[in-house]
């Protein structure tokens, strides 16, 4: 006992026939009207669209005997031969086995006879990418000046491995996918013709899976017959489908939504015992996280959601009601990682778990007018110098911004970045010549108190003033160090270059009879020092400072280190000391702390830059 499947069965006879092709179908038709039909055809697309049914019909309408014709007759002996594929003059050609150059010989060898019975000898080629590049090639004049009876009809899924010089000698048609609304109703003409019963959900659902092919539709509609009989419903569709119902996907939504993780894990654990496939479960609550958003923003009547029934419109519109639109885009682009995660993963149900949980427990969104309000409100205080909470008077803000009572000079607070790549911090003093200071490290986000004018200057960040406040906190001033920095700060301002040589050199020995410093062997400062140029300009410095001109002995050393700190380490450490005391001034600063409650998510990840690091 034969048995013929649905697919075939109901296979496209005219181009009245083909569903969601139409713009295929009144070009050829039109074509074969005007008597303009061309020599050679590339039908490209997808899997089960119509391709192959449209060459079919096409050789149909012009070799049927009451043709050529638009709509063929399907009653003579062209029309049913070329329906069964058993017609001499309509060859169809497998391409993925019939690649070789011998092959296209062989077909060639044929083609300058006249048809044995029809008006045209047409060749259907079918998946004609897989032909080799010496058969295409072999093809090349044959295709471009073929005999007046030969027609060429070629289909191909992937049209892009067509050499070009293929391409540019046949008439394109590109055959789309498959709406699934038009699916839908041909699924019911199809039931109906069969006299089987089906709910609007099991209808549905075979449109959704056959992802706009017509074929794979009716293959699936024939799978489900076999297990449902004559009355479908749609929880036993999905159930043979090893597809999670629909039930289920909405109540693992509706846990997401309302921030229920422990919903959200049960539903998971019975997907999984059931056996269902994970990776399809998160795409259809990636399909329902769409379609929530579109309910929320054009309404449950609008057109792109005319593939929902109408049970599904109403769940959608109970669920994306109380939820704000921003928040459910949120949810959709946090799923839609999570499908391509579960994917690739080697774990899916873990990584599906974990991803739902962290959608369903994310903080919810504070509208931007609330953090505003604020951000206002803490400017104000600020101004006010007040340390409550409520809003300043508007008369308390000065013209200059709020002041920065209380708050260390140049410290930035932000949040921590793992990617912070800074080098070490050198002083200007430091820096070789030409080069100007790295500026201070901008916020990111945007966690730090508003920037504030000051009266005073910031922290040191000239050579000169970290020379002088070391050299103020030294003392007395007969101290070798001490007098070797009033020596350096009066060179910084005279000669900054030369001076930020000299704060690399350790001295030994400083009065006003004899200067020596140390210098590490082959340094590059050393070099500089011990010029006769650099050496009068140290001892003008010297005798300026000192009140008597002494002697100058630069010496170079492999264990400089042992002749004690420079002028430059010690500055380097006292700014470090400073930086840090600025940094937990700042990091209990109010504004810090007022801050920290607006962006909650930062806290534990808060670290304070000065300026200078």
């Amino acid at each position: 006992m034969s048995y013929t499947v649905l697919a075939r069965k109901y296979r496209p006879q005219t181009f009245a026939d083909l569903v969601g092709q139409e713009h295929v179908a009144r070009t050829l038709a039109n074509a074969i009207a005007q008597n303009r039909v061309a020599h050679a055809f590339l039908f490209t697309g997808v899997r089960g669209v119509g391709k192959t049914s449209s060459a079919r019909i096409l050789a149909k309408s012009l070799n049927c005997m009451n043709g050529p014709s638009v709509e063929p007759c399907n009653q003579c002996d062209a029309c049913k031969e070329i329906t069964n594929g058993v017609d001499l003059d309509v060859l169809e050609i497998d391409g993925a086995s019939n690649n070789s150059v011998d092959d296209v010989r062989r077909l060639q060898e044929s083609i300058p006879f006249r048809p044995a019975r029809d008006r045209y000898k047409i060749v259907i080629v079918d998946e004609v990418h897989m032909l080799s590049t010496g058969a295409f090639n072999a093809f090349l004049k044959t295709l471009e000046e073929p005999p007046p009876h030969v027609k060429f009809i070629f289909a191909t899924t992937e049209s892009h491995k067509v050499p070009v010089t293929i391409r540019s000698r046949c008439q394109r048609y590109d055959f789309r996918l498959i709406p699934q609304a038009m699916v839908q109703k041909r699924v019911r003409e199809v039931l109906a013709a069969e006299q089987i019963t089906a709910d609007d959900a099991a209808v549905a659902l075979v449109a959704r899976e056959a992802a706009g092919s017509m074929r794979d539709a009716l293959t699936l509609l024939d799978q489900i017959v076999a297990y449902g009989g004559q009355d479908l419903r749609g929880e036993e569709v999905a159930r043979s489908l090893g597809l999670a119902d629909r039930k289920l996907v909405h109540d693992v939504m509706n846990a997401i939504l309302a921030g229920d993780g422990k919903s959200v894990l049960h539903a998971i654990d019975a997907i999984a015992t059931q056996g269902l496939d994970l990776v399809h479960f998160a795409k259809q609550l990636l399909a329902l996280a769409r379609n929530l958003v579109v309910v929320r923003i054009v309404g449950v009547n609008d057109e792109a959601l005319d593939e929902l029934v109408a049970e599904e419109k109403d769940e959608a519109h109970k669920l994306a009601g109380a939820v704000d639109a921003l928040e459910l885009q949120r949810i959709f682009a946090n799923v839609s990682r999570l499908v391509d995660e579960v994917a690739r993963a080697s774990a899916p149900r873990v990584v599906l778990e974990m991803g739902l949980v962290r959608t369903a427990t994310r903080p919810p969104l504070r509208q931007i007018s609330e953090v505003l309000a604020r951000l206002e409100d803490l400017e104000a205080r600020l101004s006010s110098g007040s340390p409550g909470r409520g809003p300043a008077s508007s008369g308390s803000r000065s013209s200059q911004g709020p002041s920065r009572e209380g708050a260390p000079r140049g410290a930035k607070v932000r949040a921590r970045d793992s990617n912070d790549e800074d080098g070490p911090y050198l002083p200007p003093s430091m820096m070789p010549m030409g080069q100007a200071p790295k500026p201070a490290v901008a916020s990111a986000p945007n966690l730090s108190a508003p920037k504030m004018p000051s009266a005073a200057p910031g922290p040191a960040v000239t050579a000169s003033r970290v020379a002088e406040s070391a050299s103020a906190s030294v003392r007395p001033a007969s101290d070798v160090t001490g007098r070797w920095r009033n020596v350096v700060s009066h060179l910084l301002e005279s000669k900054p270059a030369l001076g930020a040589v000299m704060q690399h050199g350790a001295a030994t020995e400083v009065s006003d009879e004899r200067i020596v410093l140390v210098f590490p062997t082959g340094s590059f400062f050393g070099q500089q020092a011990a010029t006769n140029e650099s050496k009068d300009a140290l001892l003008d410095a010297a005798e300026a400072v000192l009140g008597k001109r002494p002697t100058l002995e630069v010496q170079f050393s492999t264990n400089a280190a042992a002749a004690g700190p420079t002028v430059a380490q010690l500055a380097a450490q006292q700014n470090a000391q400073s930086r840090e005391a600025q940094k937990r001034e700042a990091l209990n600063h109010q504004s810090v702390v007022d801050a920290l409650e607006v962006f909650p998510e930062s806290a534990g990840r808060v670290e304070v830059n000065v300026d200078g690091d």
